[in-house]
């Protein structure tokens, strides 16, 4: 938690994030995370890390195709115009699937859905998401 508010405290000043404060600390927080469990995996890697990297690898291109921070962020972007053409209920599964890293039957049971529906929901929405990206320009 003190690493967060340092990391919040540091980034602040210079972006201001006013209308979006939760999202700016969730970032923060979530890249905090995520560095913790890579520093204390480093040898082995964490199953859940691998299999959702694993699902996304078959439609985002990979980082050295990418010439730095710029096309990262025109990425970002494109994946985000992709998410507000879907419905708000595939919305939520993708963000609490690939943001928070929540297992398939929790989503399920959170939303009362069978596990079968939200799988079935994802691998169409990856392979929606692989074909827009392509429309935007990037191979996958």
């Amino acid at each position: 938690m003190n690493d967060a508010y340092l990391e919040a405290w540091n980034l602040i000043p210079p972006h201001k994030p006013e209308n979006y404060l939760f999202a700016f600390l969730g970032r923060i927080v979530r890249n905090i995370a995520l560095n913790e469990c890579k520093k204390q995996q480093r040898q082995k890697r964490s199953a859940v890390y691998c299999e959702l990297t694993q699902e996304m690898q078959e439609c985002l291109p990979s980082p050295e195709n990418m010439q730095e921070r710029l096309e990262a962020e025109e990425l970002s972007g494109i994946i985000n115009s992709f998410l507000k053409t879907c419905s708000e209920e595939q919305q939520k599964v993708f963000v609490r699937r690939y943001w928070y890293f929540d297992p398939i039957s929790k989503i399920a049971k959170d939303y009362g859905y069978s596990q079968s529906k939200v799988k079935t929901m994802l691998f169409r929405m990856r392979s929606e998401l692989k074909e827009y990206l392509e429309k935007g320009g990037y191979s996958i």
